[in-house]
């Protein structure tokens, strides 16, 4: 490659070197470059803008100089050529050179045969290409027909890593060998040769199941054939036969190779008499070459032996309670139905007669005291089987295993379950483990095993988890059936997922395993959107008026004591005198209006103007009497009004205490205080009578005159001799004394 500029020309041989390889540079100086012309001058170089070293360059001739790189390993280098005149150096040309590597072998390298198109496809995975370095490949395939040795070579466009070789290229049922070679500018590589034979490499399509036939007791006859768009070949090939029981008890798969020729008829034997099995089928070329593959399996197709009568005997479990049998069997390990639709007979023979008759793996009947076994047979289409004779054991009081069993979950569905031994005086002859959901409703039926004397734990499979178990381990004696170990297990356990509901009749839960304990009893009410408005609003309203209500009550604790419970003055332990404070107050209804307090002297009190010519006709005042009360503030009392204050205040509804009876008008009376009448109570206000004077608070009989008394006025401080006989006359008219004036 030869690069040019105003001052110098550059060359090497390629741009492109195997890498690790020598590379050589040339670089010639102009005669007319600026540079040297008439100046001292030398030439250097550099490679990746670093000085090389000067033993790698030379001198060829007057103006050109080489320079030579043993081993080029850079992927990229750039070489450049400069003039230096002292130190000064200036480059005057360059050029870059790529060191690069062959093509990688190519790796697995594969070849599969299409039977609907007939084309052979082969691939390989290419390796590490270089973008920038072109890689063409080849592909060779070579085989010998007819000691012909036939070769064909294919190239393959840039970027493809695969191709179709067509059907005349390749013979189907001979070897061949293929090969694959890359090519670059570099150099080459060639792949590891394939020999194989075509058909070998075929995928076949699913086969088909034409029929099946049961010629023979416990034998199966299919015809077959390929796919339809391989229908074509006739060679013999390796197939597979897979049966399956259905709806067997004994759940057995069973594989079959065959090598035949499609058409041809397959033959199975040694299969359970009157047993459906569902057959699917598959195909290959053959079972020894590596590269064959296995077909998918085709559609099932189900069949039926032929039926013959039951065999083998059942395992029983026969639980006696005084006349009552409960019978439990399921098939042994040697027990075959021979057929579908089985029914069980339960009979004895002595006397002869049929206990039940069932399609169910249980029985339940009862019992005459003479009978010492029952005998089990069961029966399909074809015939019955031979009787399975079941002892009746009614001695059930014999020893227990111990109790100190235990529980040992081996996985979701399956638990251990380990007991202790027997009373050594008692011979065992094996155990029975019998086992029952707890959760099933209605109640799930009982399953059992028969286990051997030498047997101390077992395994139970089939369980639901979560789910609890009652586990019952019953000995088994030469006269009878001991007391049985009875437990509860679970497979696994967690926490309860629903909390206890508690009902008026009922508790339950899913409680996942065994309750170690239980907190505090909690019910939840279980409503939805509607009933729970219906339910807080009213409650919450009933909560709020029921607090409003006490805290008005504590706050008004008096004023509700006075509606409730008015305190109403007892005459007997009373006396009229003045309340100065509120706190003396208590016990009276409340005024209608707040105001100050005033001074009290009477709750309410009458005057009485009696007339001369009427006398008092019965102990009693008639209430037509009562000319004058306290209230009426007219002229003609306005004497009286200077002695008690006729004010709104006093006007309220309070009880009647005493009356006061003048035999005239009050304006003219003396000054002898009037004598009082009865009290409207009914109650006595003083004590002892006083046999000298009149009865107390009885009406008085005008049988003379009273004095005249102007008004009321306050009696004087100090009382005369008269005074003093009247308050003792007349206890209860000392508390009418006014002393304090000014205040009224």
């Amino acid at each position: 490659m030869i690069q040019a500029s105003s001052c110098a020309q550059i060359h090497t041989p390629a741009s492109v070197v195997l890498a690790g390889s020598p590379v050589s540079v040339s670089c010639s100086i102009e005669d007319e470059c600026p540079l040297t012309k008439g100046k001292d001058f030398r030439v250097a170089w550099k490679i990746n803008n670093h000085f090389a070293p000067s033993n790698l360059s030379y001198q060829e001739s007057n103006r050109t100089y080489g320079l030579i790189i043993p081993s080029l390993l850079d992927t990229d280098t750039f070489i450049q050529c400069a003039v230096c005149e002292g130190e000064n150096c200036q480059i005057v040309n360059g050029v870059q050179v790529k060191a690069r590597y062959p093509p990688p072998v190519p790796q697995n390298l594969s070849c599969s045969l299409n039977l609907t198109s007939k084309r052979f496809l082969c691939q390989w995975d290419p390796g590490q290409e270089m973008a920038d370095l072109a890689t063409k490949y080849t592909l060779h395939i070579f085989s010998v027909m007819s000691k012909k040795v036939l070769s064909y070579k294919y190239v393959i466009p840039v970027g493809k890593h695969f191709h179709l070789i067509p059907r005349e290229s390749y013979p189907l049922l001979l070897k061949v060998e293929i090969n694959v070679t890359a090519v670059n500018v570099l150099g080459n590589a060639t792949s590891e040769t394939l020999k194989l034979i075509p058909l070998e490499t075929a995928m076949f399509d699913p086969p088909e199941i034409n029929g099946i036939e049961a010629d023979a007791v416990g034998c199966l006859n299919y015809s077959w054939s390929l796919g339809k768009s391989q229908q074509w070949l006739t060679i013999a090939i390796s197939l597979e036969l897979r049966l399956k029981t259905v709806n067997n008890r004994q759940n057995k798969e069973l594989v079959v190779p065959f090598t035949k020729k499609p058409r041809s008829k397959l033959n199975v034997c040694d299969l359970f008499h009157g047993t459906n099995y569902s057959t699917t089928m598959r195909v290959k070329y053959s079972s020894l070459s590596k590269w064959s593959e296995w077909s998918e399996w085709s559609d099932p197709k189900i069949a039926a032996t032929v039926m013959k009568a039951p065999s083998g005997s059942l395992d029983t479990w026969l639980k006696v309670d005084d006349q009552n049998a409960q019978l439990y069997w399921k098939p042994s390990e040697n027990f075959r139905a021979n057929g579908w639709n089985l029914f069980y007979t339960v009979e004895s023979m002595e006397p002869k007669k049929i206990l039940c008759v069932t399609q169910e793996s249980h029985c339940f009947f009862n019992l005459i005291e003479r009978v010492e076994k029952v005998y089990l047979r069961a029966t399909n289409a074809a015939a019955s089987s031979n009787h399975t004779e079941v002892p009746v054991y009614r001695n059930r009081g014999l020893g227990s295993v111990s109790c100190s069993s235990n529980v040992h979950p081996q996985s979701e569905t399956s638990v251990e379950i380990e007991w202790g031994g027997t009373p050594t005086s008692l011979s065992v002859t094996g155990y029975v483990l019998e086992w029952r959901s707890l959760n099933e409703m209605p109640a799930a039926p009982l399953s059992f095993t028969l286990m051997d004397k030498n047997i101390s734990s077992t395994i139970l499979t089939g369980l639901r988890p979560y789910q609890p178990y009652e586990v019952s381990i019953y000995p088994k004696y030469d006269k009878g059936i001991g007391i049985p170990c009875t437990l509860v297990a679970y497979s696994i356990q967690k926490a309860s997922s629903v909390a206890p509901v508690l009902n008026t009749r009922e508790y339950s839960n899913e409680r996942n395993g065994t309750i170690r304990g239980k907190q505090s009893l909690v019910v939840h009410q279980n409503l939805n959107g509607i009933e729970m408005m219906l339910f807080v609003i009213p409650a919450c309203i009933g909560l709020s008026l029921l607090v409003f209500v006490v805290f008005a009550c504590f706050g008004k604790h008096e004023r509700v004591k006075m509606c409730l419970w008015p305190i109403i003055p007892d005459p007997a332990n009373s006396s009229i005198k003045r309340w100065t404070t509120t706190d003396s107050m208590q016990g009276m209804p409340p005024f209608k209006e707040d105001k100050e307090p005033v001074l009290v002297y009477l709750s309410h009190f009458s005057l009485l103007d009696l007339d001369e010519k009427e006398p008092f006709k019965s102990d009693y005042v008639k209430e037509n009497q009562w000319s004058h009360h306290i209230d009426s503030c007219d002229e003609s009392h306005s004497s009286f009004q200077t002695c008690v204050r006729c004010d709104s205040e006093l006007d309220r509804d309070s009880v009647p205490y005493a009356t006061v009876l003048f035999d005239g008008p009050y304006q003219n009376h003396s000054s002898c205080p009037p004598p009082y009448v009865r009290s409207e109570s009914t109650q006595p206000l003083l004590g002892a009578d006083d046999p000298g004077s009149p009865p107390p608070y009885e009406n008085v009989s005008p049988r003379g005159s009273v004095s005249k008394v102007q008004r009321f006025t306050a009696f004087p401080q100090n009382p005369t001799e008269e005074n003093e006989e009247l308050w003792e006359e007349f206890p209860m008219l000392r508390s009418l004394e006014i002393t304090d004036t000014d205040h009224i």
